[in-house]
């Protein structure tokens, strides 16, 4: 899968051609995933054919695409979920298609681009608009996506996940916060990447989510456009002072059946729901705000997982892994507190040095990397 991905990243770094990245991307997602592609071939059809039955419920089909996401999650093997990779997210954009004139042709193309279709972001056709005044340092920008994508991939997600793997104590949940991050990051930022490098600005997935005060701000932070797909979709009618708070609660808790209709799917849509409640209650008391944020890192994670914890001390069979885990936390934690301004002041200098720089670490990776890994959401 990164070796897909980086052939891509080379035809559109090479080319900036939006044309050859649509139809490479097409043409990858049929090949590797053609069960998924069938899928869409199917659905942009019907969309285009009863639009006008369609109009005005966009709601109901969400709502409809949710169950048999859930339901597809909840009773399919996770082998037979992997040959359908991709298929949440094309189900979730093509909601925002429903009003909007738009050929078979190009709803085709824009459901199954390779890059942003398997991991998301979750694109509105507005989106999909191509930049067509691409200078070197938004060139250069979209190079350091890629770059620093690849590199949580193939160094970072592999430490964390082997931590996260070979720990059963209380510290699981946070394991496996760090796994999910980085390798959620990592293939959005390589999607991202790619379709940068061919004009196409993508919106973001993360926002530094766990500099959050609170779970209403940190899904607004994380998985950004599946989160605002369900505040769009997921709403209640409730007309008192309490509705807006009412469709945040239920677009939290709605999340959560998107993995599947188990039972520690369900209390984790349901503690989401309660806890939104609870910390609003307590939104002018920051510290204990914020000390109750740290204990929703550390335990929701075992409820997601339906786990309990064997162990409350870890017992740490390699220090070298240990250390480097420290280590890509930190790496991450900087990274998204001091990304941007870095990043900028970088190209701003020397956004030449920097494409260079990307393209040989690319080259390295691609030859030398010794995990390729496979998504973590694919089960999803």
């Amino acid at each position: 899968m990164v070796t897909v991905l980086i052939f891509i990243y080379f035809i559109s770094a090479i080319t900036n051609s939006k044309r050859v990245v649509i139809f490479s991307g097409v043409l990858i997602s049929s090949l590797l995933y053609p069960l998924t592609f069938v899928f869409v071939l199917m659905l942009a059809f019907l969309i285009t054919q009863y639009k006008h039955f369609l109009y005005n419920r966009e709601v109901m089909l969400a709502l409809v695409f949710l169950l048999f996401i859930s339901l597809k999650n909840s009773f399919l093997p996770i082998d037979i979920r992997g040959d359908l990779l991709g298929l949440s997210f094309v189900l979730f954009q093509s909601c925002y298609y429903i009003k909007e004139e738009i050929s078979l042709y190009t709803m085709v193309s824009r459901l199954s681009f390779f890059p942003q279709m398997y991991c998301g972001p979750v694109v509105k056709s507005s989106d999909f608009i191509r930049n067509k005044k691409m200078n070197i340092k938004s060139l250069a920008l979209y190079h350091i996506i890629f770059s620093v994508g690849l590199f949580y991939k193939t160094y970072i997600t592999h430490i964390t996940h082997y931590v996260y793997a070979n720990d059963d104590s209380l510290l699981n949940s946070i394991y496996w916060w760090a796994y999910m991050y980085s390798d959620f990051l990592s293939w959005s930022l390589m999607g991202i990447g790619i379709a940068g490098l061919s004009g196409f600005k993508m919106p973001i997935s993360f926002k530094s989510p766990f500099f959050s005060k609170n779970i209403s701000q940190f899904y607004r932070r994380w998985n950004i456009t599946i989160y605002q797909w369900c505040i769009d979709f997921i709403k209640v009618k409730i007309y008192n002072k309490f509705w807006a708070y009412t469709n945040i609660g239920f677009a939290t808790a709605s999340l959560a059946l998107w993995h599947g209709l188990g039972f520690n799917f369900i209390l984790f849509g349901l503690f989401n729901f309660i806890y939104f409640f609870f910390q609003n209650k307590i939104k002018k008391k920051n510290k204990l705000l914020w000390g109750s944020q740290i204990i929703y890192y550390a335990f929701i994670g075992f409820l997601f997982n339906g786990f309990l914890p064997s162990n409350l001390i870890p017992i740490i069979s390699n220090w070298s892994y240990f250390t480097l885990w420290f280590l890509c936390i930190s790496i991450m934690l900087f990274f998204d507190y001091k990304s941007f301004s870095l990043v900028r002041k970088t190209i701003n200098r020397h956004p030449y040095f920097v494409i260079m720089l990307c393209l040989s670490f690319v080259v390295f990776t691609l030859f030398f990397r010794k995990v390729d890994g496979q998504f973590y959401y694919a089960q999803f």
